[in-house]
């Protein structure tokens, strides 16, 4: 027979009474409605306390600075998606959603599996352990997450992330770690490579005590924001017809090849 306790599910996110909401150990209504922001609230729940000034305001940022860059294939998506299904709002955002993956938006998690996780195996200064895995990188023919962009030769928003970093004196381990890697990686390479967003937030998000995990949501809880804009101009203000036609416009069929084995 089953032990009793050993069914017994157990969290510590959050509780409610008849009366009362507990999250995190905070009462929701008296400790943290009307006190904290969104922000601050995604930092509480990942880590189980409420983020410092300076943490809270780099996180701000950083949601901030991935919430929106246009028609991005997300976007599109989830445009796509609220002009075949008109009712569901919510279907349409998180058709934007799930292409938050390893290319775009996801990438901040694999900077801070990168950074946490991966730079223990190699010994030495930053720029030794830079080169190292950068080697080890090109040996598996695999490439450096959070490096290069196809639009910003010099990405404004890993600027301002970086400048708010130094001015708010936070640790920055993690993303001198990640400046290397970058020096590193164009060193081997010949070329420049852009410092871009997502290895900012990635290397960031780890100074400030993310597991690198939640680093994704990051990007998930900006993103939604976006998204919501965009599903609402697309309901008052159509584009998706005019993507779908260019679609059409630009698609040439062609028979199968036939199959001769």
């Amino acid at each position: 027979m089953t032990d009793p306790q050993e069914t017994r599910i157990k969290s510590s996110m959050a509780t409610m009474t008849a009366d009362t909401i507990t999250v995190r150990g905070h009462d929701l209504t008296t400790e943290l409605m009307g006190r904290i922001d969104t922000a601050a609230l995604f930092f509480l729940e990942v880590t189980g306390r409420l983020p410092s000034p300076a943490e809270n305001a780099l996180l701000n940022a950083m949601i901030v600075a991935i919430a929106e860059h246009g028609m991005m294939p997300s976007v599109i998506a989830s445009r796509l998606t609220i002009m075949g299904a008109p009712e569901s709002f919510q279907g349409a955002v998180a058709a934007g959603l799930l292409g938050a993956g390893d290319v775009f938006v996801g990438p901040t998690s694999n900077v801070a599996h990168l950074l946490q996780v991966e730079a223990k195996a190699f010994p030495g200064s930053d720029d030794e352990r830079a080169a190292a895995i950068v080697a080890d990188y090109a040996s598996r023919g695999k490439r450096i997450p959070g490096l290069g962009h196809p639009h910003h030769r010099i990405d404004p928003r890993s600027e301002k992330l970086l400048q708010m970093q130094a001015e708010h004196g936070l640790d920055d381990s993690h993303t001198r770690l990640m400046l290397a890697i970058q020096r590193a990686a164009i060193a081997r390479r010949g070329k420049h490579l852009t410092f871009n967003a997502v290895a900012a937030i990635g290397c960031i998000a780890s100074d400030i005590g993310l597991d690198w995990r939640a680093v994704r949501g990051i990007g998930l809880v900006a993103r939604t924001v976006g998204l919501i804009g965009h599903v609402l101009e697309e309901m008052k203000q159509p584009a998706a017809p005019a993507i779908w036609d260019l679609v059409l416009d630009n698609t040439d069929y062609s028979d199968p090849e036939p199959d001769n084995g």
